[in-house]
């Protein structure tokens, strides 16, 4: 008798989750008087960052620095940067809930954090 995989979720979400466990962090962001919860990955390699942006629905955007961070071949020209993908809000949110099976549960503390921070 074969094994059927698990439906729920896809190979992109599971390495999403890993990403976000590994390489991702959450902050509460404040602008003006509101405060929204956000969720990052950032890592130097554009290409694993791809799955995520699958899963994010969003595109991965350079975030420059002023020291070099990453190798000159993995961001270009200088290495002054990383490639990061962020998800803000209620859709992040959502995102973290549904990954949470996925997730491991110092993460999910962290998490919990930044949402009581923006409450």
């Amino acid at each position: 008798m074969k094994k059927k995989r698990n439906p729920q979720f896809t190979t992109d979400e599971a390495q999403t989750a890993t990403l976000l466990v590994t390489e991702g962090w959450g902050v509460c962001l404040r602008e003006y008087k509101y405060k929204y919860p956000r969720v990052i990955i950032g890592m130097c390699d554009k290409e694993a960052l791809k799955p995520a942006e699958r899963v994010f629905k969003t595109k991965i955007i350079a975030s420059r620095k002023t020291k070099t961070v990453c190798p000159p071949h993995l961001f270009p020209s200088d290495g002054k940067g990383t490639w990061i993908i962020t998800k803000t809000g209620k859709p992040a949110e959502q995102l973290v809930k549904h990954l949470k099976p996925l997730l491991t549960k110092e993460f999910s503390k962290k998490w919990e954090q930044v949402l009581k921070e923006c409450r």
